[in-house]
């Protein structure tokens, strides 16, 4: 089974979507479009419901941005928020203060409990590298292997946007073993860049594919550099 992105192009060039009940992760700098490809990835498709833990910016702020989007039934994204408790809001079901990581793991699965009868398909967690600014890196990651069994239990499929340069190697290590696939998005000569070295169950890989950031989202226009490339090396190799 698989688990549309949003982005049709994209879904095509991977069989159909994301693999079901895996964790991935969606690495790069600030400002390349990992928000933009979480957010088309959240909006619910037919009757599923989705989570979005949110640790860089307000459940208001991320419900505006679905509504540009075109999110018909926002309804069904349901929040955990991980943010708002800088400003004082700590006493809501749903807020939590992400020092607490039992309590954050205890909130996010009685969500996930509470929307399973909904069809509940997708999670995202923006961003796990703000983890790290409040807990040490050990626990960090820890938390991260819990969740995401946790998560996969319920037949979600989850992304875990990391941010580049905010981990050494031997995190960046961990963080692959513990996750099922990784998306990376860039900058290249003022051209956003999806790149996807790995993922679990899907073939045409490694894949790579310019996108531009439009009105209604990511539209993909060029998935053939990888191909090219590939093509290059065979003739070399005659």
């Amino acid at each position: 089974m698989r688990v549309k992105t949003g982005i049709a192009k994209l879904d095509s060039l991977l069989g159909g979507g994301l693999p079901e009940r895996a964790s991935i992760l969606v690495e790069g700098p600030t400002g390349a479009g990992k928000s933009m490809f979480c957010k088309e990835f959240i909006i619910p498709r037919g009757n599923e419901s989705s989570i979005y833990v949110t640790l860089n910016s307000s459940p208001e702020e991320i419900k505006e941005d679905l509504k540009r989007l075109g999110c018909k039934n926002i309804d069904r994204v349901k929040f955990l928020d991980a943010y708002s408790w800088q400003i004082g809001k700590r006493e809501e079901k749903y807020v939590v203060n992400p020092v607490d990581l039992t309590s954050f793991t205890v909130k996010l699965t009685k969500l996930a409990i509470e929307l399973s009868p909904f069809n509940l398909k997708k999670v995202v967690i923006d961003s796990f590298s703000t983890l790290f600014l409040f807990v040490p890196k050990d626990l960090c990651l820890r938390f991260l292997s819990v969740i995401t069994a946790k998560l996969k239990s319920f037949g979600t499929t989850q992304l875990i946007v990391i941010e580049e340069g905010m981990h050494d190697d031997a995190v960046l290590a961990a963080l692959n073993a513990l996750t099922d696939g990784t998306i990376r998005i860039t900058r290249e000569n003022g051209t956003h860049v999806m790149e996807i070295p790995r993922m679990k169950e899907t073939g045409n890989l490694p894949l790579k594919l310019r996108f531009a950031i439009t009105d209604k989202g990511i539209e993909v226009v060029d998935h053939a550099v990888q191909q090219k490339a590939n093509t290059a090396r065979r003739v070399r190799k005659k």
